[in-house]
């Protein structure tokens, strides 16, 4: 892994973040809008959709730059994909706790419902629930990825470090 390689994941992360946060706060203050015959049901589950899709990203791109590669696009490959950052390997450190990746379970199960509904399918009572544990999910999930970007500056001033002294002494 190279440094710049290590800071632009950082950065990337860093504008996921902040994408993943004003999507939080548009379906909390949607919430109060919910009703069973709600337009608003509709936008909320699209908005779910949209925050685990956002959250997958940022995982995918944590695969491709620090594991090398994503998983097979087998069947559950986005199960695995969760499952596995909450797992560390030779490379890196878990990027998610193991509660925060049970919770985001909910998210995708939820994605996977969105996408094989029609949309006036959809129930409120799922939606109000997610929409409910969303702030302590995202608080969980800010906090395991301000970690992270803290491991990947920390290992990017090293390898900074390492090339430099590797070019002064001509190696």
């Amino acid at each position: 892994m190279q440094t710049s390689d290590l800071l632009e994941l950082r950065d990337d992360l860093q504008r996921e973040r902040l994408r993943l946060k004003q999507l939080v706060d548009g379906l909390i203050a949607l919430e109060p809008r919910l009703t069973d015959a709600s337009e608003a049901v509709e936008a909320a589950a699209l908005r779910l959709h949209s925050f685990y899709t956002g959250v997958e990203r940022i995982l995918l791109l944590v695969s491709r730059v620090v594991n090398g590669g994503t998983p097979s696009r087998g069947e559950g490959w986005h199960r695995r994909l969760l499952e596995r950052m909450a797992m560390a390997t030779d490379t890196r450190p878990a990027v998610l706790q193991e509660s925060t990746q049970r919770d985001l379970q909910e998210y995708l199960r939820f994605r996977h419902l969105v996408r094989n509904l029609y949309a006036d399918e959809l129930r409120m009572e799922p939606i109000q629930r997610l929409i409910g544990q969303l702030n302590q999910t995202w608080l969980d999930l800010d906090n395991d990825l301000t970690v992270f970007q803290t491991w990947l500056t920390s290992i990017a001033m090293n390898t900074s470090n390492l090339e430099r002294s590797n070019t002064d002494t001509g190696l």
